[in-house]
């Protein structure tokens, strides 16, 4: 017994000096647990977790089908009981994602995306030259960056393009460059709320399934109103960086500008955009009063209305959220749920603690993992990496006694700054094949967005949600 224990006195040592002091024993005997033999479930954890990264890695892959593959594995391995995967489906943040799509379908069944976007054009109508192009930009990075406040960020962008298409022939502009723009201008403005992008929604599941205090509808608005603020001016007074190419709107485009509103149309686009309204509203009330509210439920009985009363059609409404969409978010939350459940977040915390050394200082481990976040989310998918990530930084700071909301926040700003590579989100992805951007062209332009975003972060967030 001696000889064990002199044996296993510096492995604790060193442990401690990885965990803190504050939960060493306990971190020491997880890890101890962990150390005696390799279990099936912890093999089917890290099998899942290297089939959910490889999935997304090739292109010709599905994204969505990474939870046919991962499923079986879970099951099989005994990392999760076949009640545990079917419970993802159930979760907050799977009925929020629904709900929201669901939403931005209708907006742009009922054309209500088209009028704001006309809306657009008839404000610049009488500024000419240089100052109009200036004018141009300023109002499609407002416009597009609110509305994303409220509304998934590859919605927005997609509701934009036919304005974009219109202003650019009427102005002689690259229409490749002012779709680069909105890009760019509803990725930072989707920071800035609980549902703007789903890069957020999936890093406050990771605090739901570790049983910790949920960030609210504006929690994000500390960090995500600077960077927005900041990114505007930078995208607004260097615009002449943004791409530009000699080019014309394709002839064979589908998307239309629409010239005329029915009343009919009126009154389904009235009855649209007050119901949205409502569901926000609750949203806000939930988030910031002691009143019981629950917005999924709301929003799903505003949609049955509008169903029901014919505004929209069933079809316009499902296909909004189709069966690839469901199958990825249930992938999403499968994965987030297997790191909470076998305990990779804790092995992988330690190995980050153990490259970062013996710092405790949670301002260096919030801009590694941010960065760590920012770089991954270059070459997989941004709510992926926010759900890979997440359970990590959580792991992290409960090991260090630290309050983990600013390093998960942290994270999902960072998982957000997919302003490098054409495939870093999906808004990236869909958008540029109306483009003639090319690989590098996302780089060139979004550089200093992710410098925003890193100072912003690592200088405010310990303000705001302190370690301590």
């Amino acid at each position: 017994m001696t000889g064990v224990q002199t044996c296993a006195l510096p492995i604790y040592k060193r442990r401690m000096r990885v965990f803190g002091k504050a939960h060493s024993e306990k971190a020491y005997c997880i890890w101890i647990r962990r150390k005696r033999k390799m279990s099936m479930a912890t093999i089917g954890a890290i099998l899942t977790l290297i089939v959910f990264v490889a999935v997304l890695a090739t292109p010709k892959l599905p994204n969505w089908f990474c939870f046919l593959i991962m499923a079986p594995i879970v099951v099989f391995t005994g990392t999760m009981d076949a009640d545990g995967v079917y419970a993802v489906l159930s979760s907050s943040s799977f009925h929020l994602m629904a709900i929201i799509c669901m939403f931005s379908g209708m907006i742009a069944a009922t054309g209500l995306d088209i009028v704001m976007g006309n809306a657009l054009d008839k404000l610049t109508g009488n500024v000419s030259g240089k100052k109009k192009e200036m004018l141009i930009f300023a109002i499609l990075y407002l416009a597009s960056g609110l509305v994303s406040f409220v509304l998934q960020n590859s919605y927005v962008a997609m509701a934009f393009l036919p304005v974009i298409f219109s202003i650019a022939k009427k102005n002689k502009i690259s229409h490749s460059k002012m779709i680069l723009f909105v890009i760019y201008a509803s990725t930072l403005g989707g920071a800035c709320t609980l549902i703007g992008t789903p890069t957020n929604i999936y890093a406050n599941t990771a605090l739901e399934e570790a049983g910790l205090k949920l960030f609210g509808m504006f929690d994000f608005a500390w960090v995500g109103i600077p960077i927005f603020i900041l990114g505007g001016i930078y995208m607004i007074v260097m615009n002449r960086w943004c791409p530009s190419y000699e080019e014309t709107v394709p002839s064979n485009s589908e998307i239309e500008v629409a010239t005329e509103i029915t009343p009919e149309m009126k009154k389904k686009q009235m009855v649209v955009g007050i119901s949205f309204l409502l569901f926000v509203l609750a949203l806000i009330l939930d988030s910031l009063t002691d009143i019981t509210v629950n917005p999924n439920f709301i929003g799903y009985a505003l949609i049955a209305v509008s169903v029901l009363t014919t505004v929209v059609k069933p079809k316009e409404v499902i296909t909004s959220f189709g069966v690839d969409m469901v199958l990825f978010c249930a992938g999403i939350n499968l994965i987030i749920a297997v790191m909470k459940n076998s305990g990779l977040g804790e092995v992988f915390g330690a190995v980050v603690l153990s490259i970062l050394g013996d710092t405790k200082n949670l301002y260096l481990i919030t801009a590694v993992l941010f960065l760590g976040s920012a770089i991954a989310t270059q070459f997989m998918n941004n709510m992926a990496t926010a759900g890979v990530l997440a359970p990590i930084g959580i792991s992290i700071a409960e090991s260090m006694g630290a309050n983990p909301q600013a390093i998960v926040l942290a994270i999902a700003i960072g998982a957000g700054c997919s302003f490098l590579t054409p495939i870093a989100s999906g808004t990236n992805q869909t958008l540029m094949i109306f483009t003639n951007l090319k690989f590098t062209d996302f780089a060139k332009f979004g550089w200093p967005l992710v410098i925003i975003s890193f100072i912003c972060c690592v200088g405010i967030l310990p303000l705001v949600f302190p370690f301590f």
